[in-house]
């Protein structure tokens, strides 16, 4: 067998090979099946061109280059249906398609005439070598046509493509390039040019490099994959070079043969060594942040803040990897969907939308493949600007806890596979770091837990404590005042700065007790029992508990109560938190307001329900914020100041009094307003009123003083 013959074999089971494996891959991808076709033009071309190069007789080796022909006609065309299709640009190019389609069609009848193929005859060391008829060169001028355009489409692609999707676009053209002029060797002998078609047996080439480029989404940096083929190229040249040249040159076979068995011994150790001087001096950036992300994985787990833990990834991976902007979504159970904790830089916000569904395609495709995801990969996915950006979800088993999601490398270099490695490693030690955030926060949860009813325990007894006595002082004050001013004689003047200073002693004592009594209100431990409640009473406890503070601030405060409202159904203790919740915020939203004003406004909006209107003269709230500022973690202030949980925890007392909150502000230094909407209590007993009653009796025996 001659090596013609066998190059065209080999170039028939490569084709036959990789377009089975392309097609096995993904046989619904249209543009898999266009390559199929595609190759098997090209199988079909090999295989005759093998078959004719062992033909013994001229009419059986005029066949065979008839037949070979048949797929050298359909090659270039079948190349460019699978290119429109890939690159996106069908639908512009069907004209075009249609007419190369219609030559290729003419082409393919007239091969069987004279008028192509016209006859075989002996050139160099071929026996049989076809000659052309005079369709032919005006076939070849347009194969070689088609060929360019190819090229050129391929070069305007890369120019609006991804990272990834360029890198891929740069293996097809180079072996586009590497195949096509590979090819292109077996023409000049047709019109007698004796030029052997050495470059033959690049078909295989070509087409295993567009297979690998059609395969794979995280591909080898093109530049490295020349630097490997260059070395090895020369590398192997000097091994099989020098033995030749003292074997064939000078004769010196045997010296030739001990030198081979060292230089092959040799070969693959300097191979190796000269790649990674080189790989380390083209990846030198790649493998610094390599290295910093792989450190982050290592010491990540001990952090214990969720918040500052999920803003170092973000900021580590821009910093390190240089990505154009990084985001990072948690996901959300009461929410149902994955929303967006941190990102970087905060210009890039608006990529990001805030909540991703938990039913999304993007979040049913990371459940599928359960690994990083290229923009390819992940196609168009509403709300989500990714500009060539790569997706990295954090598994816990099987569970998704969040994912990240990064831009574009500098220069719009390529994710590698060696980055994605890295990357998943990052996603494992950030799902555990997650994990372990939760764990701390749980015991802290619960240890504050405990100590804040300790607390209340400790406030609710100390309040009575100080009661009791007070009580005493009320009424021996009270006594003093009635009955020793009637039997003293003292001048007009004494006798009124007497009156009035037992008038401030019982009124200072008064407002001891009333904040005692708020206190004991608000520090009572939760019975989860809801029982009858005036919504007068529940602000008025709010006022004496927090008055104090208001008049420390500076802060103007009004209410607006009217009159005959209905009962609401509740805990005062925890209507009190939601209402202390409120002024705590105000406060801080009032802090450099030069008139600090909070008023609270209650008025029945019908049968079923009372509305509170609580509002203040501070910062504001920005629009973009009002419908998730009752999220958790979500916080107007700065982030060492606030965690975003107090608003939350308003709405969730709210919502177990099966009631409504929400917020309107006119937008930055124009206030907030907070409204609250309860419902009115329905079928209250005679004894929930007797007891209401008694309350509010003993309440008027106290005020008396």
């Amino acid at each position: 067998m001659s090596f013609w013959a066998l190059g065209g074999l080999i170039n028939g089971i490569a084709s036959s090979i990789f377009g089975l494996f392309v097609y096995l891959k993904n046989p619904k991808n249209p543009s898999n099946r266009l390559w199929v076709l595609f190759a098997s033009a090209v199988a079909f071309w090999s295989y005759s061109y093998f078959l004719w190069q062992i033909s013994t007789e001229s009419s059986q080796a005029l066949f065979w280059c008839r037949s070979l022909m048949l797929g050298a006609i359909f090659i270039p065309v079948t190349f460019l249906h699978f290119l429109l299709v890939w690159l996106e640009i069908y639908q512009n190019k069907k004209k075009l398609l249609f007419v190369s389609y219609c030559i290729s069609l003419i082409a393919f009848i007239l091969n069987f005439t004279p008028f192509f193929v016209k006859e075989v005859s002996p050139i160099l060391f071929f026996k049989y070598w076809p000659r052309a008829g005079i369709t032919y060169l005006p076939f070849l001028i347009f194969w070689a046509w088609l060929v360019f355009y190819c090229w050129y489409i391929m070069f305007q692609a890369m120019s609006t493509s991804s990272p990834a999707k360029r890198n891929q676009i740069k293996y097809v053209l180079l072996g586009a390039i590497i195949g096509f002029s590979g090819g292109f060797t077996n023409y000049p002998l047709w019109y007698g040019i004796k030029i052997p078609p050495y470059g033959n047996i690049l078909v295989s080439v070509y087409v295993g490099l567009m297979a690998y480029a059609i395969i794979k989404y995280h591909l080898l940096d093109i530049k490295v994959a020349l630097t490997r083929a260059g070395i090895f190229a020369v590398v192997y040249t000097i091994v099989l070079g020098i033995p030749f040249v003292l074997g064939y040159r000078y004769g010196l076979w045997q010296l030739a043969t001990w030198i081979t068995v060292f230089l092959a011994s040799a070969g693959p150790f300097v191979f190796i060594y000269l790649r990674r001087r080189a790989e380390d001096i083209i990846l030198k950036d790649q493998r610094r942040y390599q290295k910093a992300l792989r450190e982050l994985s290592k010491t990540m787990t001990r952090i214990r803040e969720l918040d500052k833990l999920l803003k170092m990834i973000v900021l580590t991976v821009v910093d390190t990897v240089k990505v154009s902007y990084a985001g990072i979504y948690l996901k959300d159970d009461e929410y149902k969907s994955y929303s967006l904790k941190h990102c970087y830089p905060q210009k890039e916000k608006s990529r990001f939308q805030e909540f991703v569904p938990l039913d999304s395609p993007l979040i049913k495709l990371l459940y599928q493949q359960k690994r990083p995801l290229m923009h390819e990969e992940i196609g168009s996915i509403t709300g989500l600007s990714l500009d060539s950006s790569l997706v990295i979800p954090c598994f816990m088993e099987d569970d998704l806890l969040g994912f990240l999601v990064m831009g574009s490398k500098p220069n719009h270099q390529i994710y590698t596979a060696d980055d994605v490695l890295v990357f998943e490693t990052l996603s494992y030690s950030t799902s555990l770091a997650i994990e372990n955030c939760r764990f701390w926060k749980e015991i802290e949860d619960r240890q504050r837990k405990a100590r804040l009813q300790e607390m209340d325990t400790y406030s609710y007894s100390l309040a009575h404590e100080i009661d009791n006595p007070m009580q005493i002082i009320l009424g021996q004050a009270g006594l003093l005042q009635k009955y020793l001013l009637k039997e003293l004689t003292l001048p007009q003047d004494k006798q009124e700065d007497l009156e009035s200073s037992f008038k401030f002693i019982l009124e200072a004592a008064s407002r001891v007790s009333k904040m005692v009594s708020a206190i004991r209100d608000f520090g009572q431990a939760s019975t989860g029992k809801f029982v009858p409640l005036k919504i007068a009473d529940v602000i008025e406890s709010f006022k004496d508990l927090f008055y104090p503070q208001f008049k420390a601030e500076n802060v103007i405060f009004t209410r607006e109560v009217p009159e005959g409202l209905g009962f609401i159904r509740g805990e005062k203790a925890e209507l009190m938190q939601a209402l202390v919740i409120l002024a705590n915020n105000s406060l801080h939203a009032m802090k450099y307001a030069k008139e600090k004003k909070i008023n609270i406004k209650v008025e029945q909006l019908n049968q079923d329900s009372i509305r509170i209107a609580f509002s203040d003269s501070g910062y504001g709230i920005k629009k973009e914020l009002l419908p998730i500022i009752f999220s958790p973690f979500t916080t107007t202030k700065a982030s060492s100041e606030g965690s975003g949980m107090g608003l939350y925890n308003a709405k969730k007392i709210i919502d177990r009094h099966k009631g409504k909150i929400w917020a309107e502000s006119e937008g930055e230094n124009k206030g907030a307003f907070f409204y609250i909407e309860l419902p009115i209590a329905k079928n209250i007993t005679k004894e929930e009123l007797e007891h209401i009653k008694a309350k509010e009796d003993d309440y008027k025996k106290k005020k008396m003083f």
